[in-house]
């Protein structure tokens, strides 16, 4: 899947990288700080309510409370990895313009990915940050997290 997606957003991600610098992975994710499930009512808010719980962890200033909270769904949201740095991006229903870079740091400022139990259909992960801070992810595909820990290192 991972050849796939780099294949897929290659156009819309070029132009954001460095001179030299190389994709490695690109997952499609939703940061749990901005999930919504479908619906309305009561059921629908609890529901949200239990997947943004420990979305973000960290000190203010920390390198977790710096990622951003994207909400809609008019963009893909993609979570790129670079041989340089780890980066999250989003691309327009037109992949074939550029992508908007949204926050980036350093590859070895993202420690380890780690493997969430399932609240949902969607397969949750962390990403843990040198600091101690973590944002958690959904993605679609459980091989996407092992993919990402592959590439960032795993708990």
């Amino acid at each position: 899947m991972t050849e796939t997606l780099l294949n897929r957003y290659r156009q819309a991600l070029q132009p954001l990288l460095e001179p030299g610098e190389q994709l490695m992975d690109v997952a499609k994710v939703v940061p749990a700080a901005g999930a919504e499930g479908i619906g309305d009512g009561a059921g629908a808010a609890i529901g949200n309510a239990l997947a943004r719980m420990g979305a973000v962890t960290g000190e203010p200033g920390s390198l977790a409370r710096s990622f951003p909270r994207v909400e809609g769904v008019a963009v893909t949201k993609l979570l790129v990895v670079t041989d340089r740095r780890t980066a999250f991006v989003t691309v327009g229903p037109d992949i074939r313009k550029g992508g908007r870079l949204l926050w980036h740091v350093p590859r070895q400022l993202v420690a380890r990915v780690e493997r969430r139990p399932r609240l949902q259909a969607m397969a949750r992960f962390r990403l843990c940050f040198a600091d101690g801070s973590a944002v958690s992810m959904y993605t679609m595909r459980r091989r996407t997290v092992e993919a990402l820990a592959d590439h960032l290192g795993r708990h």
